[in-house]
């Protein structure tokens, strides 16, 4: 049992022991927890969210996503325009709570947590996510999620603090996020 999905040899993961099968890409996340797929589905999303959107621009829908943006050959989907930054969150999961969670942009980790933007990925990690211990990594625009992975953003796991890691090999092994 290893990280799987990408080739490890010369990342932070190359010397790391796991005793479970932790993915790195999502066509093996995809494969590994088909309870959580529909996050792949940026409509769902959107739905979940009560955000209107259509499969061709029409009127406001105007504003272009992928509709299954992680994959190759998806099509678009329109909504209005979604103002406010956009981030990745990378957030530990462990049975529906958050017990860690990062912002990034343009590959800087960033020193503090979007509130508003917290609630919304509370709500969704509290509602669809009861069962599950991992990392999960959420792409927001403002206060709207625009997508989900059902892995962690690996390019980013060496900017972290140093144990993190080992934090979550714990996660994963559904037990407390500690030392």
């Amino acid at each position: 049992m290893t990280f799987i999905g990408i080739d490890t040899k010369d990342t932070v993961f190359e010397n790391v022991d796991a005793n479970i099968d932790i993915p790195l890409d999502d066509m093996t996340a995809y494969s590994m927890y088909p309870k959580y797929n529909w996050v792949y589905s940026t409509s769902r999303l959107f739905d979940m969210q009560n955000v209107e959107w259509s499969p061709f621009p029409v009127g406001e829908l105007v504003q272009a996503h992928q509709e299954f943006p992680f994959t190759q050959g998806s099509c678009e989907i329109y909504t209005k325009e979604i103002a406010g930054e956009r981030l990745s969150t990378d957030v530990a999961v462990l049975k529906g709570h958050i017990v860690w969670a990062a912002h990034h942009k343009d590959g800087k980790v960033l020193d503090d947590l979007r509130g508003d933007i917290e609630l919304v990925i509370s709500a969704l990690t509290t509602l669809h996510f009861k069962k599950f211990a991992g990392v999960i990594s959420v792409d927001t625009i403002g206060t709207k999620i625009v997508g989900v992975r059902l892995r962690m953003t690996t390019e980013m796991v060496e900017k972290y603090e140093s144990d993190w890691l080992k934090r979550v090999l714990r996660i994963y092994n559904r037990r407390p996020w500690g030392k």
